[in-house]
């Protein structure tokens, strides 16, 4: 998670100046607010001002405020692709984000992996839970379009292929 700080002052005055800051250098928001209070140092009492942002969920950020549950969501030590994969379930699920311990047990829950097609998942679905049953002389009668057709509808994957159990 990415934002570009500058501050309203700069912005009126005909300047863009500011710095891109990782959000996951930093412990806390506080400790995020001295960063940019160093940065734009030049100005008495400087208003910041978020002039853009990569991978930060719209609900989390607006021009003026960055909500402190981002800092929660980067304390979860989730890896760039479960981040990712986490932020698109939210999304998806429409949770407050209030409690973000809640949220990631719902998303951990959930979660079946990244795959390029949800069929993909279902074929590897299948081969876990069933394949080891079946005779070996009658795998080649397996029909996986069928256990897709009946197992999609548990399941929902995102653009990226992250995918997830229906809750």
């Amino acid at each position: 998670m990415n934002i570009y700080v500058g501050t309203y002052q700069k912005y009126n005055n005909g300047s863009i100046n500011g710095a891109w800051l990782d959000l996951s250098k930093f412990e806390d928001e506080e400790a995020f607010y001295t960063k940019c209070g160093e940065i734009h140092k030049d100005e008495n009492d400087p208003e910041f001002m978020f002039q853009d942002h990569e991978n930060i969920p719209s609900r989390l950020i607006s021009e003026c405020c960055l909500n402190p549950i981002v800092f929660e969501i980067l304390n979860l030590a989730l890896n760039d692709d479960e981040q990712e994969a986490f932020i698109e379930f939210m999304d998806n699920q429409h949770f407050y984000w209030d409690d973000i311990d809640e949220a990631h047990q719902s998303f951990t829950d959930s979660f079946r992996g990244n795959f390029d097609k949800l069929q993909d998942f279902t074929d590897q679905e299948f081969d876990e839970l069933y394949l080891h049953e079946i005779p070996s002389h009658l795998t080649y009668v397996i029909d996986y379009d069928a256990y897709y057709h009946t197992a999609k509808h548990d399941y929902w994957i995102s653009e990226s292929g992250n995918v997830f159990q229906n809750n």
